[in-house]
């Protein structure tokens, strides 16, 4: 699972991948790796974060495609 939107709500939001880390409480090599996707293995406690930090739901990092399988694979 891959946060696939991130990039476009930070840029969305004028910020740099440093102020979204300092804002988020984690570094910018996490944000960077999240944006770029090599990272799939997303830690809750931060995605958290950084939806609090850029003032979003959690569920709008991630893509409509991506939510409709997830909500497939549970039912």
């Amino acid at each position: 699972m891959r946060m696939d939107r991130l990039r476009e709500h930070r840029e969305a939001q004028g910020l740099s991948r440093e102020a979204l880390a300092r804002a988020a409480g984690v570094s910018a090599k996490t944000i960077e790796a999240h944006e770029y996707g090599r990272t799939t293995d997303v830690n809750v406690s931060i995605a958290f974060r950084i939806a609090a930090a850029l003032e979003l739901r959690l569920d709008d990092l991630f893509s409509a495609q991506l939510k409709a399988v997830t909500l497939k694979a549970v039912a």
